[in-house]
């Protein structure tokens, strides 16, 4: 059995009974503020529990429950896009790339300046192109897919972004980070800043 990083919401609140309970405002999480993660026995809630199959040993098992679900997860919210920007490649970001090459995307890797261990690693998963997340891509990303806690990065994700492209923060939380460019933001997505009809 496995016990991933979301584990209890109230399932009453609009974002549970929407299915998306990771915006629940009284969620608890297993490590943080659930106790259990590195823990040889761990109490659970059985709706956040998954069955895993025997096959898996249980270090290829733990890293599809954290980075695995959270990177998967990510990977839909950018839809379908051809060319894919990961920023920061770390667990997440290793798992969503191999994935994303096996459907036929072009993975486009982002690290910390100078990281070129990290950069000559995603190429050898199969990335198109990789290269500092301080660089733009030699062409325009439909999406992409933030895995650090760095405001900035965000800005500079737009900037890659061909227009109408999305931009994930995949992370937990998201450092601030201002809209001094602004401008970016319009250009880059349609619709931003529209309302649907009837909406206040």
């Amino acid at each position: 059995m496995g016990i991933p990083w979301l584990g209890w919401t109230c399932g009453k609140c609009r974002f549970c009974r929407a299915g998306r309970e990771n915006l629940c405002e009284e969620a608890r999480f297993t490590g943080y503020t659930l106790d259990g993660g590195y823990a040889e026995f761990s109490l659970a809630d059985e709706r956040f529990c998954f069955p895993l199959p025997g096959f898996y040993s249980d270090a290829e098992a733990v890293p599809l429950l954290c980075a695995g679900l959270t990177g998967y997860r990510s990977l839909v919210k950018a839809g379908d896009a051809k060319r894919l920007g990961i920023y920061r490649f770390g667990a997440a970001a290793h798992i969503v790339a191999q994935v994303a090459r096996h459907q036929g995307r072009q993975v486009y890797a982002f690290t910390r300046p100078g990281d070129s261990e990290a950069q000559q690693f995603a190429c050898k998963l199969g990335a198109f192109w990789a290269g500092d997340s301080n660089q733009l891509p030699p062409e325009r990303l439909d999406s992409a897919i933030i895995f650090a806690p760095v405001g900035p990065l965000v800005v500079q994700a737009l900037r890659a972004l061909e227009k109408g492209g999305v931009v994930v923060c995949g992370d937990i939380h998201m450092r601030r980070y201002s809209f001094v460019s602004l401008r970016i933001v319009m250009e880059r997505t349609d619709d931003l800043f529209r309302r649907e009809p009837g909406t206040a």
